[in-house]
């Protein structure tokens, strides 16, 4: 399952997927992990769930992002919720050029049975993220 927050800039997407990150805790009984592309929320996390930022890791484009996400994955079956802190901006891209990509999350989601809670930057969400938001 992948469930998105879509809005423009500063309408709190950030804050509110933080928010049910740290929340899940309560009721998730697999381990959580947050990616996102900066060191700034760090603190805002819980340390019970496992922050990550992905730029540390290499050069970020769609194709290391999904290996990025396999990997994580493969090594840690626990792993039940993954969070993902402005997609868009992690990628430098439109939130138009994502549907893929979201196929691509959306098949690994399903395999590994992991619930996915993306935040995207967009004024509009495009016609194809309607069924995850």
């Amino acid at each position: 399952m992948i469930q998105i927050i879509a809005g423009p800039r500063g309408t709190g997407k950030t804050n509110e997927l933080i928010k049910r990150a740290n929340d899940a805790l309560d009721v998730c009984k697999g381990s959580i992990v947050f990616l996102t592309d900066t060191s700034d929320y760090s603190l805002s996390v819980k340390t019970a769930i496992r922050f990550i930022n992905v730029t540390e890791y290499g050069k970020l484009d769609e194709r290391y992002l999904v290996g990025f996400i396999n990997g994580l994955l493969a090594s840690n079956s626990d792993v039940s919720r993954l969070y993902v802190d402005g997609l868009a901006r992690m990628l430098k891209t439109s939130a138009e050029d994502m549907e893929e990509l979201l196929i691509a999350l959306d098949g690994i989601s399903e395999r590994s049975r992991v619930d996915m809670y993306i935040s995207v930057t967009c004024d509009k969400p495009p016609k194809f993220m309607k069924k995850y938001l």
